[in-house]
């Protein structure tokens, strides 16, 4: 799967990239129409072979993957555009709030179960693309990549799909009553008003309130938007909250919106992101990523986070020893091995390539560090293509 690829047509291109699918019921029992690997690459299914039923058990740990050229005839699932209809939907439902019009708490579910749902099958490629994308509202497209984090989140606690949807659902609803005053604190250069910051230190109430008018949700989701702005040193708001009086579910929540804060930026505040040189270290990358701020957050849960996210999270941009720029979209779980997937996207010069060029990160071809910081804005791409989506 790693396999480079010469300079070649769009062809080439969606036969040596590969993305997970979910095969489709009908197929179980039929003749594998593809190829179809594991994670790693490994071939755990040659076309032709019987598909068994076990590829569609629950308590199956194996994603499928196959090419993009023939995920593309057996999957419509496309994290793209499923991120963005829930951003759109949640922006809809959040002036529909404003304007004092009904809104059902099952149209919230309903959208904590499409991330839910869609992150279970690409999570490589819904962190990567909530980094890149960024569609609509600053603040919506915050918080579905908050979702996405607090997801990460849970299953490296161990958490059920349960309890996971639970908080993805507080992550798409902790600023619910608040969304337009929160886009006004992204474009804002200087400090917030007075009036401003009164109702900032009054929002988890107020989305308690604003979900307690809607109707019935899971306790756990309330208590992580009312307590999501607590610190573990206590020196949060609304309640000053302390250590383990904080709910578990906000306590997520505050460690994957102030990394999401940390990536995206502000106005006023550049974005922050992983660092060559202490990303060998795991404490180290920790504090350079959270900085400050580490101090208010639950800091096991920090180091469980960045774990999972590994060395070289999805989304991330890097500069190759041969100069080119390059695309991180699988990522690795061990500490020390390079990405499952890089891609160069750019040659040396700054020119895109036509197609992104699959590259082996070896000895002869290394990361010589993280782009972002050194790029003032992220060039110009259709960025789902790089995970093989929105190629027909």
């Amino acid at each position: 799967m790693m396999a480079d690829s010469k300079p070649g047509t769009a062809t080439t291109f969606v036969r040596s990239i590969y993305r997970p699918i979910e095969l489709p019921l009908e197929l179980l029992g039929q003749c594998a129409p593809c190829d179809l690997f594991n994670a790693r690459g490994v071939l755990l299914i040659k076309a032709g072979a019987p598909i068994p039923a076990l590829v569609h058990d629950p308590l199956w740990p194996v994603h499928l993957f196959c090419s993009a050229e023939h995920a593309q005839m057996l999957s419509t699932a496309d994290p793209a555009y499923v991120l963005q209809q829930v951003g759109v939907r949640l922006s809809q439902l959040s002036a529909r709030i404003l304007q004092g019009e009904h809104v059902s708490p099952g149209e919230l579910s309903t959208l904590a179960r499409e991330v839910f749902d869609i992150w279970m099958l690409d999570a490589d490629a819904c962190l990567g693309l909530a980094r890149l994308a960024q569609h609509g509202q600053p603040s919506v497209w915050h918080e579905v990549h908050v979702a996405l984090i607090a997801a990460e989140l849970g299953a490296a606690l161990g958490l059920d799909p349960e309890r996971v949807q639970g908080v993805i659902g507080a992550a798409l609803t902790m600023n619910l009553s608040t969304l337009l005053l929160h886009d006004e604190m992204f474009a804002l250069s200087g400090a917030p008003s007075a009036a401003n910051r009164a109702a900032l230190r009054a929002h988890p109430t107020e989305g308690v309130r604003c979900l307690l008018r809607i109707g019935k949700f899971q306790q756990p989701w309330i208590d992580a938007v009312g307590a999501h702005h607590e610190n573990i040193d206590g020196s949060g708001y609304p309640e000053g909250l302390k250590g383990a009086d904080i709910p578990l579910p906000a306590r997520m929540l505050r460690v994957a919106d102030t990394l999401a804060a940390r990536l995206t930026g502000r106005k006023q505040r550049p974005p922050r992101h992983w660092n060559l040189r202490h990303a060998g270290d795991l404490n180290h990358l920790v504090q350079h990523v959270f900085g400050d701020d580490l101090a208010h957050l639950d800091a096991p849960m920090t180091q469980r986070l960045m774990r999972a996210l590994s060395r070289f999270p999805p989304g991330s941009l890097v500069r190759l020893s041969n100069s080119e720029l390059a695309l991180v979209t699988r990522r690795t779980t061990s500490s020390s091995a390079p990405p499952r997937q890089v891609l160069a996207l750019f040659d040396a010069s700054g020119n895109p390539y036509e197609t992104p060029r699959p590259r082996r990160i070896d000895k002869e071809c290394s990361i010589r560090g993280y782009a972002h910081d050194k790029l003032r804005t992220l060039p110009r791409y259709d960025w789902e293509k790089a995970w093989g989506y929105g190629l027909a």
